[in-house]
């Protein structure tokens, strides 16, 4: 005990001198953060002032009706989304078309096949026969990418060629 005596008092002014820069760093950050409080406290009366009757409670009532009537419109809009994708489904995106004679003495390619099919390869072939007695159409439909009747080499190439777009 003794000792430490001795030392405060042949380093007093060694103590006091540390002692005062400690308080001016402290007196230095209390004012620092004494005008930081005051910019947020000036946002906030400004925030806060800026309407008549204003209540933070019924702002964020409000948002949370808003947020709920927005929830309803993107679960209708997904229940729309899933039916038009039933349509597209079923809508003829798949396209071909085969030229050919029909006959042996008819020259220009005047006969084709048309094939129109969906997503899921199904639909019809178009197969127009030009002669000359005149043009015959027949149609043969299409599920899965096959048809239960047999097919010319002109309708299986029309049906390739649609099933590879």
């Amino acid at each position: 005990m003794e000792m430490l005596n001795y030392y405060i008092s042949n380093n007093v002014e060694l103590i006091v001198t540390v002692l005062c820069g400690i308080t001016l760093l402290m007196l230095i950050l209390l004012i620092i953060n004494s005008i930081r409080i005051k910019k947020w406290k000036n946002k906030y009366y400004q925030f806060m002032n800026s309407k008549e009757d204003f209540n933070i409670e019924d702002v964020l009532q409000k948002n949370i009706k808003d947020i709920d009537g927005l929830k309803d419109i993107l679960h209708k809009q997904k229940l729309d989304i899933r039916e038009m994708e039933k349509h597209v489904r079923q809508s003829i995106e798949k396209v071909a078309v085969v030229k050919y004679n029909a006959f042996d003495n008819m020259g220009g390619q005047l006969s084709f096949v048309l094939a129109l099919l969906n997503q899921t390869d199904s639909g019809i072939l178009l197969n127009g026969m030009h002669s000359r007695e005149g043009c015959y159409m027949y149609v043969k439909e299409i599920k899965d990418g096959k048809s239960e009747k047999v097919l010319s080499e002109e309708e299986k190439a029309a049906l390739e060629k649609a099933m590879k777009q």
